[in-house]
């Protein structure tokens, strides 16, 4: 048992949990058969519809986000493969792993994790090599803040016939994604980011000609906890699931479906942009810099900023929970002690939070040594909300 939680958690996932998602967490397990739940389980099926703006079937897996990406990986190449990875950032790299270990070959496209993923050079690898089984495409990249033009980059790849995954782990119901209308054949999110839910399931949109490619494999993948076609053969044709579903989580996620679709997507939207130009401004009133280059590609969901020189993210990241009780994100692999990140998804994406995170961080990165003017942070985020 942690003694001391967080107060606070401005994280990029784990994220904090509503009282009302935690209260359907709690309910009574029932049976997974019972008419009961699979009536919730399907009306949930239909609110992540909804959020993803998608008429395609919606999986939910039992796992964490990466399981969602390795099953549509899994699911939908046969070894000896091309898979064209369209990420600048670090999850680009884990995905290349994930590829390779299904047989597959990964064609990485991406240069610089501070811009966006170009899009010629989208273009140029699907060109090279118009024989891709598959395109994966990251959406928020979770560790640089930058969100990648998926819509024109799915576009171009089912223009040449090529089928496409996004991963829009961290971004899903945070900001606007448009799965149908953007030709994204297996759209990937997660419970633990903007749905405001425990880590635990993962949900994944499987399009119709992303169905007929995973059953006309060699193997089609089956009798496995990545088979997204184990689920069809059982949900979908005899509503009963392959293996017994995460009783508890599903009512926290069906819970937090509900709760998004009544604040409204445009508002939920909004509430985010809103806590992000607050914390990017007040970043910036602290003399700080902002990871990604360019601030028109910034996500919504997570401010990434770059730290002074000789001041750790460790350092801060422990200052600002010990002194604050509020937890914020450090850097991953090539970028770990040179940024900290600020998350603000979900339950999270408020500005009292945005405000009093910006308090923590300006207090203990003094202490540590860079100079800033007091109350400089605020003063630019809450001048950003006035504009």
């Amino acid at each position: 048992m942690i003694e001391e939680p967080p107060r606070l958690m401005m994280t990029t996932g784990p994220v904090e949990v509503s009282p009302r998602v935690l209260r359907a967490l709690s309910m009574k397990v029932i049976h997974h058969s019972r008419p009961e739940f699979t009536k919730l389980y399907s009306e949930m099926l239909e609110d992540l519809q909804r959020i993803w703006k998608t008429g395609n079937d919606m999986v939910v897996l039992h796992g964490e986000g990466i399981i969602g990406v390795e099953a549509s990986i899994a699911s939908m190449i046969e070894p000896g493969q091309k898979v064209i990875i369209a990420s600048a950032g670090v999850f680009g790299f884990w995905f290349k792993q994930l590829v390779e270990s299904h047989e597959g070959i990964p064609v990485l496209v991406g240069e610089d994790s501070r811009k966006e993923t170009r899009l010629e050079n989208v273009k140029e690898a699907l060109d090279a090599n118009r024989d891709a089984a598959l395109l994966i495409a990251v959406h928020c990249e979770t560790v640089s803040s930058i969100v990648n033009d998926v819509s024109a980059i799915c576009r171009e790849s089912k223009k040449r016939g090529i089928p496409t995954a996004v991963d829009a782990i961290s971004s899903l119901a945070g900001q606007d994604f448009r799965t149908d209308e953007w030709s994204v054949d297996l759209c990937i999110g997660t419970s633990q980011h903007c749905l405001s839910c425990p880590p635990g399931l993962t949900q994944v949109s499987v399009s119709q000609d992303a169905w007929d490619r995973i059953s006309k494999k060699k193997r089609p993948l089956r009798n496995s906890y990545l088979s997204l076609l184990d689920m069809k053969e059982t949900w979908f044709k005899g509503k009963y699931f392959p293996y017994t579903p995460l009783v508890s989580d599903v009512y926290a996620l069906s819970e937090a479906c509900k709760a998004i679709l009544e604040e409204g997507l445009d508002n939920v939207f909004k509430r985010h942009h809103v806590s992000a130009e607050m914390a990017r401004s007040g970043v910036e009133g602290m003399g700080l810099e902002l990871y990604p280059l360019r601030r028109d590609s910034a996500a919504d969901v997570l401010t990434t900023a770059i730290l002074p020189e000789g001041i750790s993210d460790s350092k801060l990241i422990e200052a600002v929970l010990a002194n604050h009780g509020i937890l914020i994100g450090g850097g991953y692999r090539e970028l770990k002690g040179r940024i900290f990140r600020i998350g603000h998804s979900g339950y999270a994406a408020t500005p009292s939070n945005v405000v009093a995170t910006l308090v923590a961080i300006e207090t203990e990165i003094r202490k540590l040594g860079h100079k800033c003017d007091i109350g400089k942070s605020v003063e630019a985020a809450l001048s950003s909300r006035e504009g």
